[in-house]
């Protein structure tokens, strides 16, 4: 299995695409507000103004990513920073899903680092990944938490475009994520390659004969993640297609939802997101 480093380093040597980024601070002021400090941002990567929208949270910023680009395509690379300092709150989101179009010769990348320091709490919940017809997707994620942080982080991917007849049609997505705390110690690690070009049925049934695949973590050393466990399990038992589990190092939970339905991959998550603000308060 190619590393991260080595897959990276392949896409680098023949690489023809766009490179956008967002590096995005945060901080907050004295009345422990959370705010956007610095950011830095280059095309087709866009950041909306920080938005307060929660009337029971004031405090915290709602952030949109955003793309001028109608999707990625091959040799493309996407670099997003998210530093949340000390005491910040913040809800980050895509505006839209990611189309992932075909890919003759090389991937499209997308980086995602995560710095999350001491008394803090960020919510990275993007749309879905949708991959296009011979489609080549990899994506690098690191996460380092202070131990006194929580972080929300979620992936949800598509096994295609569904209503153009695109199931499994795409070639290959990889994902790899690192999660350390604040002393660079690894908490737990996670890889996947799907690659369902030579074996449609597998990943059909891999998939539970559902369109969609997310993965929901909570990453949280202050939650009772064996408790979080127990409720989330009771509350959605009645569903085989939804399963969790503790992340090792006592780090937190680990959510799988398989779906047909989009609406309900969000309804399940705000399920979530509630669960963990109850277990925080």
């Amino acid at each position: 299995m190619e590393s991260s480093t080595q897959l990276y380093q392949k896409n680098k040597l023949i690489h023809s695409g766009m490179d956008g980024f967002a590096n995005i601070e945060l901080v907050s002021d004295k009345n422990s507000k959370t705010f956007i400090k610095n950011l830095k941002t280059k095309s087709p990567l866009l950041v909306q103004k920080a938005l307060y929208s929660d009337p029971a949270n004031p405090k915290k910023a709602h952030i949109y990513l955003m793309s001028s680009a109608g999707g990625m395509l091959q040799g493309d690379t996407l670099k997003i920073d998210i530093t949340a300092r000390k005491n910040t709150e913040t809800y980050v989101t895509t505006q839209a899903a990611t189309q992932i179009y075909k890919s003759e010769n090389q991937n499209c990348c997308q980086h995602i680092k995560i710095l999350v320091e001491k008394d803090s709490f960020l919510e990275y919940l993007p749309k879905q990944i949708i991959p296009h017809k011979h489609a080549k997707f990899f994506q690098n994620v690191n996460i380092r938490i202070d131990e006194s942080s929580t972080l929300l982080y979620s992936e949800i991917i598509s096994a295609g475009r569904i209503a153009y007849g695109e199931k499994f049609d795409f070639n290959s997505i990889r994902l790899r994520l690192n999660c350390t705390d604040q002393n660079r110690k690894i908490l737990f690690s996670e890889s996947s390659n799907l690659e369902p070009e030579n074996n449609k049925t597998k990943f059909n049934s891999l998939f539970g004969n559902q369109n969609l695949y997310s993965t929901i973590y909570i990453v949280s050393q202050k939650i009772d993640s064996e408790n979080l466990c127990l409720q989330i399990y009771e509350l959605f038992k009645t569903n085989s297609l939804i399963g969790c589990s503790q992340l090792p190092n006592s780090s937190g939970v680990v959510i799988r939802i398989l779906s047909n339905s989009i609406d309900n991959i969000h309804n399940s998550i705000s399920t979530i997101r509630q669960l963990t603000y109850n277990h925080l308060s």
